[in-house]
């Protein structure tokens, strides 16, 4: 018995609670269990307690007992002699799930692959060791949403972050070490956010990032980034001493992480009404990407309160309860608490306009490890061997030879090539469904099926599974045009679920008299799927269930259900979507998509014309539009909506709505404005919006910078702080040949005079002499005679530059103003008037200077 009885009887007592829940595969889970060992039995127990109903449909109970081995024999056989505490080892050795992956057994050939380079070495040692093969396999590179599995990520050599982390703590599970992801769901001073892993080693946990090598623990590029955040959270399944929990989504708990990463303090929302007001929803939301985001969730107590741990900055809060609401701007900095008076929640903001700040935490180097120049050496060797391997792993994904075969029979080859290309690693499912005969008259419709899925799909897809959706498709082909019957009939994907088969169960449920009365009326299909339902304990709001799930489990959440109508429409020949803006379930009929849900004659769509104002509008970045539902605002996805002579034109459901245009300045503030206001049923509005001006002392920041080397025109390695001294300097890292660098260089020439003139060192960053023979450099410098230029790696320089500026590391050039060992301003990439800007900088540098 490896397990303490204290933690059986608790776990089991969980179970025993939650069992009623499992659905109507229930008795057969409990079947299968009694023929388990007691200690199978023990984390087989810990795993249906908590798991949220779709995992309990979605995976054959055979997959969580080969988990439950695994655990047990890594429990059995550890590399380290140290002893991991029973509920750190069930959470993030044990524990199935990391965040929304899919599911596959795949520990045990991680495990065979890294037991020869960890065996023998220290935790510490084994955790880094165990970040290199990661980065042997796979690298960084943005993709959609959804989370496809570790073994998918490995055959396809890239993720997103979110991906990366979870492919990093599935290999140090399989050889024993603890593991987590942790998650900033936004960052504060920047639209964006990130998912790093942390391990426990003898006692303690540290951070690193997924996928790059680091010769130590704790350190990683976002380092500065997460001294800055307001929240950070990691997922576990059975509380722990010392843990804060957030929240909990279904079974699911969200642990507070940020004490280990930036300056914080525990900040309490008050309710009353008057009196404490209890199950209010507190929602502490950041401004990124245009849009109140919440970081947290967390329902008021008995005595009215909710608290969490925030990062010294600005945030939004909005609690609501039973429709009505309640808003208000704090500054953690500047309070620990707030008290709400409900009596003035409404269910409607009226018409308005506000102007606002948000502001970032400030700037910190808590946690930063400097190296030394050996490590770095030692750093820069093992990234470029990483890198070489897992390119030349990634080469063989591709067979030449066969895809140019195959591709021979298609009217497109080149179209061919592509998608087996795009499918990495899963080049063999997707070759195997282009080799199907489906007939000559559907041999092209297959390129058009592989089309209509997300880039990502190709990566995991089953041949399978594509036949059968094209198969049982086929039947209602001539029925529609094909612009509706490929994306909206033949298509697998309805969102971001799983992809799986279905048609042929779907089909089966139904006889024919039901199936012709669903598609005379598909809002018939709507009443059935609305039967579905599941117990809080059991929902996800970061999980889709598939439908065949569903259906056999007898549970489902409201976006569940709206996939399953979605599913059993098209398997019926019934083109239907979710509606790509609000995420409403429509079906097509008569040239147009219907709602539904609506039970009643829609009411006539409102018009909104937006006037720009001459703004470059980018949707998500510096502006969104929310709609209001039941007292808590949703952002609509209006991303593909097109400005036209700075006038945009939208057709929207009558309702109340919120706009919000913000811009940021390089400190991580933002200047944003708030648009109130109601569209009733045929009304036409024009709104006039814009972006809140700065000043350029809004722009100037004190960061301390590190030390970095470069190199003279002899090649001698010189500190850059004896070349650029103690006053105003501007340097610039250029790629010299590149666009953007042309540009920078040409505006410099042209503002030569003001340049020449300014109380301010310029120094020019190249990578080699080759750019010498640049035209455009030659000439700039030549037309800026004081201008400095020395080598430098730009790896070690440009990069962590960014970084520590909060600028973008990928883009060059780089330009920083800096004055005695402090940055003033960044900016990475060109836009238009840069040099004018950075003009204004200096000025304004030196005069705060004196």
């Amino acid at each position: 018995m490896y397990f303490s009885q204290a933690l059986r009887d608790r776990i089991h007592q969980q179970f025993m609670e939650s069992k009623a829940t499992l659905g109507h595969d229930g008795e057969v889970i409990l079947e299968r269990m009694r023929g388990c060992s007691e200690d199978e039995r023990m984390i087989l127990e810990f795993f249906y307690s908590t798991m949220p109903a779709s995992d309990i449909g979605d995976y054959d109970f055979s997959l969580y007992q080969k988990f439950a081995q695994f655990g047990l024999s890594v429990w059995e056989n550890p590399f380290w002699k140290s002893r991991i505490p029973e509920d750190i080892f069930l959470n993030y050795v044990v524990s199935y799930r990391i965040n929304n992956e899919a599911i596959e057994d795949c520990r045990p050939l991680f495990r065979k692959k890294l037991a020869d380079r960890v065996r023998g070495k220290s935790m510490k040692e084994a955790a880094l060791e165990v970040n290199v093969w990661c980065a042997e396999h796979v690298t960084y590179q943005a993709t959609d949403d959804r989370t496809v599995s570790p073994l998918t990520v490995m055959k396809s050599s890239y993720g997103r972050c979110g991906e990366e982390s979870t492919f990093a703590v599935t290999a140090l599970r399989s050889v024993g070490i603890p593991a987590r992801q942790i998650y900033a769901p936004r960052w504060a001073h920047c639209d964006d956010n990130h998912a790093w892993v942390e391990v426990w080693c003898d006692g303690d946990w540290y951070f690193l990032g997924a996928c790059e090598p680091e010769p130590v623990l704790n350190r990683g590029w976002f380092t500065e980034a997460a001294a800055r955040s307001m929240l950070m959270t990691c997922k576990a399944f059975l509380p722990s001493q010392d843990e804060e929990e957030i929240t909990r989504d279904g079974c699911t708990l969200y642990l507070n992480e940020l004490k280990r990463y930036a300056e914080n303090r525990r900040f309490t929302v008050t309710v009353k009404n008057p009196e404490p007001l209890a199950g209010v929803t507190v929602h502490f939301e950041l401004l990124n990407g245009s849009e109140f985001s919440p970081i947290a969730s967390v329902k008021t107590d008995e005595a009215g309160r909710a608290a969490v741990t925030l990062g010294f900055g600005s945030i939004h809060i909005h609690a609501v309860k039973d429709g009505r609401f309640a808003e208000v701007f704090v500054d953690t900095e500047e309070m620990d608490s707030i008290e709400i008076d409900f009596t003035r929640a409404v269910a409607e903001e009226p018409d308005a306009q506000e102007d606002f700040v948000f502001r970032a935490p400030k700037d910190s180097s808590r946690n930063f490890i400097a190296l030394t120049e050996e490590q770095k050496e030692k750093r820069r060797a093992v990234i470029h061997q990483a890198d070489q391997k897992r390119k030349e792993y990634a080469a063989g994904f591709f067979d030449n030879e066969k895809a140019d075969a195959l591709a021979a029979r298609f009217a497109d080859p080149q179209k061919v090539r592509e998608l087996l290309k795009a499918a990495q690693g899963n080049f063999p499912e997707v070759y195997d469904f282009l080799s199907m005969d489906f007939g000559d008259e559907n041999r092209e419709l297959r390129i058009k099926m592989l089309c209509s899925l997300m880039k990502k799909d190709l990566h995991d897809v089953r041949a399978a599974l594509l036949e059968e959706h094209f198969r049982e498709a086929l039947p209602y082909r001539g029925d529609f045009p094909e612009n509706v019957f490929v994306p909206y009939i033949l298509c697998p994907r309805v969102y971001l679920e799983q992809l799986s088969e279905y048609r042929r169960f779907l089909s089966g449920l139904f006889d024919k008299p039901t199936a012709d009365s669903f598609r005379k009326n598909p809002k018939d299909v709507w009443a059935y799927v609305s039967k579905y339902q599941v117990s809080a304990d059991r929902q996800s709001e970061r999980l889709i269930a598939t439908p065949v799930c569903v259906v056999r489990t007898g549970q489902g959440g409201e976006l569940d259900r709206r996939v399953l109508f979605t599913a059993i429409c098209r398997t019926l020949g019934i083109p239907a979507r979710l509606n790509p803006v609000d995420m409403a379930p429509q079906y097509y009929r008569g040239g147009a998509f219907h709602n539904v849900q609506e039970e009643e004659e829609r009411a006539e769509d409102a018009k909104l014309t937006l006037l720009g104002n001459g703004e470059k509008w980018a949707y998500l970045h510096n502006w969104t539009l929310a709609v209001l539902k039941d007292g808590e605002y949703r952002t609509l996805e209006l991303s593909n909506a097109a400005w036209e002579n700075g006038t945009l034109m939208l057709s929207l459901n009558p309702g109340a709505y919120r706009l919000l245009t913000s811009s940021r300045t390089p400190n991580g503030n933002q200047f944003a404005k708030k648009y109130c206001f109601r569209l009733n049923a045929g009304e036409a509005k024009e709104l006039s919006i814009e972006l809140c001006k700065t000043e350029i002392s809004d722009l100037i920041q004190d960061i301390p910078l590190l030390p970095f080397q470069i190199y003279n025109d002899r090649s001698e390695p010189v500190p850059a702080d004896s070349v650029l001294g103690a006053g105003t300097a501007l340097v610039v890292w250029l790629e010299e040949g590149r666009e953007p660098t042309e540009h920078i260089l040409n505006e410099f020439i042209e503002a030569k005079d003001a340049l020449n003139a300014a109380d301010c060192k310029l120094l020019f960053l190249i990578q080699s002499s080759a750019a010498w023979k640049n035209a455009t450099f030659a000439k700039a410098k030549e037309v800026l005679p004081a201008a400095l230029v020395h080598c430098a790696d730009f790896a070690e320089t440009a990069v962590p530059m960014a970084r520590r500026m909060f600028v973008d590391p990928d883009k060059l050039p780089l330009a920083v103003v800096c004055r005695g060992g402090r940055g003033v301003y960044a900016s990475s990439g060109y836009n238009v008037g840069i040099a004018d800007l950075l003009l204004k900088i200096i000025d304004a540098a030196n005069q705060q200077a004196g």
